[in-house]
């Protein structure tokens, strides 16, 4: 009887040890998101812009124009600087560089608000696009305008006219450490649309002209020292002189591009289905581009109004949550928002890792955990 009761303990201590592990196993799992919930804190700053005020991020901090003065916030809704436009004005940023424009007025400014450059130009502008060392600007007419680029102090250092007769201009982009300048333009006077995209090294020459077709061309990437087009059919991939890699191209029907991030290397690219990705998003599923060989889809599970990417997490935002996986994971985890009105926008992030959603006209600073 005494070996059997000594027997009995032992089973009994050895099952609490079973027991305890397993509760720690589970609050572990718990704590990462595997059944769905974390711990992790939500953090949201309301911020003093509105969604209408062209809310932009802009490398670190953001950028709001409210009809007459453009400013400056970091995410802990601070006003770092502004810089007053007047009415009708136009921006564009890359993560060093501001420049805007009124009617034919161009303002290029630094990182800190400080203009640069604040002159009127020989017409009007269209757009323009910054880069790291220069700003690129079209102006005139619609059809058969003038592409000009300044460097940051306004002096010019390039222009191009003739390649424009009877086009277009759509877009443009700077590349390779902002000495390259692509630009696409929509042929207006051929039986069938067609996109032509040329390639300048700034203040040399045009390195290249290729013709992409008649699918839409709404983005260009660069990365691994090449060109990446997307369409809405596909991803081609160019050098700087438009010479084509004929076995790297990827199919992406149906799929938009909504986020990337682009190094030394491969690029990671993020799709939601073209039908869900309009204005008014209701995304139901993301697909994960990485190189050749990545290509992950993931099942959100719930209708998202935005997503993006964060190092090697897939992140997206329901009305009420904030869903996460890494690029391995076999499902998301889930943090509840607690905002006082339901999540209705993703504007986009900033480079510190915060990221920027609307409730109605409200905008908010969330720390991606």
């Amino acid at each position: 009887m005494q070996v059997y009761a000594r027997g009995e303990r032992g089973k009994a201590r050895f099952y609490l040890v079973i027991g305890a592990i397993l509760v720690a196993i589970a609050l572990i799992l718990y704590m990462a998101g595997v059944f769905g919930g974390s711990s992790r804190r939500f953090s949201a700053r309301k911020l003093r812009c509105v969604v209408s005020q062209q809310v932009t991020p802009f490398d670190d901090r953001l950028l709001y124009y409210d009809g007459n003065t453009l400013f400056c916030l970091n995410a802990n809704n601070t006003e770092l600087w502004k810089y007053v436009l007047g009415p009708n004005a136009g921006f564009s940023v890359s993560n060093r560089l501001v420049v805007a424009w009124v009617g034919s007025h161009l303002h290029i400014l630094d990182k800190n608000g400080r203009a640069t450059f604040n002159d009127r130009l020989a017409d009007n502008i269209q757009f323009a696009r910054a880069g790291t060392q220069y700003v690129a600007a079209v102006i005139g007419d619609s059809i058969s305008s003038s592409l000009i680029v300044k460097d940051v102090n306004g002096l010019a250092v390039d222009s191009e006219t003739v390649a424009y007769e009877d086009k277009l201009i759509l877009d443009m982009g700077f590349f390779e450490n902002g000495e390259y300048l692509w630009t696409t333009a929509l042929d207006v006077l051929g039986v069938a649309p067609q996109t032509v995209m040329n390639m300048y090294r700034v203040g040399a020459m045009n390195t290249g002209e290729v013709e992409l077709g008649a699918e839409i061309t709404y983005a260009v990437l660069y990365y691994g020292q090449k060109l990446h087009v997307i369409n809405t059919r596909d991803i081609k991939i160019y050098d700087s002189r438009g010479t084509q890699d004929p076995f790297a191209r990827q199919l992406v029907y149906g799929w938009r591009l909504i986020d990337s991030a682009t190094g030394a290397g491969d690029a990671t690219m993020l799709f939601a289905p073209e039908s869900e990705s309009s204005d008014e998003q209701q995304i139901t599923e993301l697909r994960v581009l990485s190189g050749a060989k990545h290509d992950s889809r993931y099942t959100l599970p719930d209708v998202c109004v935005g997503a993006g990417l964060k190092g090697n997490t897939v992140f997206a935002f329901s009305s009420d949550s904030l869903y996460r996986a890494d690029f391995s994971a076999q499902r998301f985890s889930a943090i509840q928002t607690n905002m006082p009105d339901p999540i209705t926008g993703y504007v986009g992030k900033l480079s510190n890792g915060v990221a920027l959603v609307s409730c109605g006209e409200e905008v908010y600073a969330v720390t991606l955990p």
